[in-house]
């Protein structure tokens, strides 16, 4: 099998290069046209080079990481694994060129792949989300879903990562849900899982506007309504700007750290964000959401909930944050170790890790005053 691999970047699509299966191994080659052009997708583990490449650790399965950023993670593996079931197949049977085939167009990010297996768009309305919400438990429980309704969840999640379900559609400005797909901006709408509270959505709206007041950089959110719980969490998707694709690369498709259990520290990080960006402004942007992560008591941060864009000049930028409510973690600590330690971190271990790459105490003070002050208001 084999998938042509092209960047629809900021409205001006590229042939990347091809991807392969040969005797069990992925291998990828880049274009000769793309060498040229010298954007670097991936500037660690996938560098601009002629060569045929494959990772020899096999990290993703055989794929490099920034094609792995566009596979479906948790609920999207979720829902693919429950329709190959209904078809007599299974996910373990499904192979990573296959699982990118089914991704197609429809990825996070400025990724294409041919050929694809169309998806066709769907549109909702706010009076369906209360019933989509119930389908996902029930997919969530191993409940009897209808075919018909398990394939438009498949077909409004995309490929997008994260445990919680979710849907894809398109937002007006006075935050109604467009009824034409080519209407309004791409906006995330979230679902409860099964395991959650029915004001998860609430709450992480509430951490959104305290993610903004501490100065982070938070797409526009909104809670739309339910007649079941206080409300759907959504966020203006930060992968499309005016419509247009924009190159997502994740902490862990870059580096190839596993989001599974814990691989990075806040000091490796904020190395990462000077190396990757050359900007001491994008380094304070991580230092900020270092502190906001602890102070909030969001252990949830492993690789995947970092990422990085590509813009219009080929700079590297901090992507819009997300993912940020608290919760508890494993054993209570964080998955991103600040100064060696995962719990009881002090505004002393802040101040280690953030002079690691030279950011000086003051300024660390001065962020955290910010941050404690909105989160503050959330506990109001």
């Amino acid at each position: 099998m084999y998938l042509d691999v092209h960047l629809h970047s900021h409205g001006k699509r590229r042939y990347v290069g091809k991807l392969a299966e040969q005797d069990g191994a992925i291998l990828f080659q880049y274009t000769r046209e793309f060498l040229e052009s010298g954007i670097n997708i991936s500037p660690f583990k996938l560098p601009l080079s002629p060569e045929v490449k494959q990772d020899p650790k096999r990290t993703f399965d055989g794929l490099f990481g920034v094609f792995n950023d566009n596979l479906p993670d948790g609920w999207g593996l979720l829902l693919l694994a429950r329709a190959l079931r209904k078809k007599g197949s299974s996910l373990h049977a499904c192979l990573p060129l296959q699982r990118l085939a089914l991704v197609g167009l429809h990825g996070m990010g400025a990724l294409e792949y041919s050929p694809a297996i169309d998806q066709a768009d769907e549109a909702v309305s706010v009076t369906e989300l209360d019933a989509l919400a119930e389908e996902s438990l029930r997919v969530l429980r191993d409940a009897p879903v209808d075919a018909a309704q398990l394939d438009r969840l498949i077909q409004l999640n995309g490929s997008f990562a994260g445990a919680r379900p979710k849907i894809l559609v398109n937002v007006t400005a006075d935050h109604r849900i467009a009824q034409q797909n080519k209407d309004g901006e791409p906006w995330i709408i979230k679902f409860h899982s099964a395991h959650e509270a029915p004001d998860t959505g609430l709450m992480e709206y509430k951490y959104s506007i305290a993610a903004r007041e501490a100065g982070l950089d938070m797409p526009e959110t909104h809670l739309f309504p339910s007649a079941t719980s206080p409300g759907y969490f959504g966020v203006q998707r930060f992968d499309r700007v005016h419509s247009q694709k924009v190159h997502v690369h994740t902490v862990c498709g870059l580096l190839h750290a596993s989001h599974r259990e814990p691989s990075l520290t806040y000091e490796s990080l904020l190395r990462l964000t000077l190396l990757l960006t050359k900007d001491i402004r994008e380094v304070l942007k991580m230092v900020r959401l270092m502190v906001f992560n602890v102070r909030s008591g969001n252990r949830d941060d492993h690789s995947k909930n970092f990422s990085f864009l590509l813009n219009k000049e080929n700079q590297w930028r901090m992507a819009p944050v997300y993912d940020l409510t608290p919760s508890e973690g494993i054993n209570g600590e964080q998955t991103c170790m600040v100064n060696n330690k995962g719990k009881d971190i002090t505004e002393k271990d802040f101040l280690a890790a953030a002079a690691t790459v030279d950011v000086d105490a003051r300024t660390v003070r001065e962020i955290m005053q910010q941050v404690d002050d909105a989160l503050e208001n959330v506990k109001r």
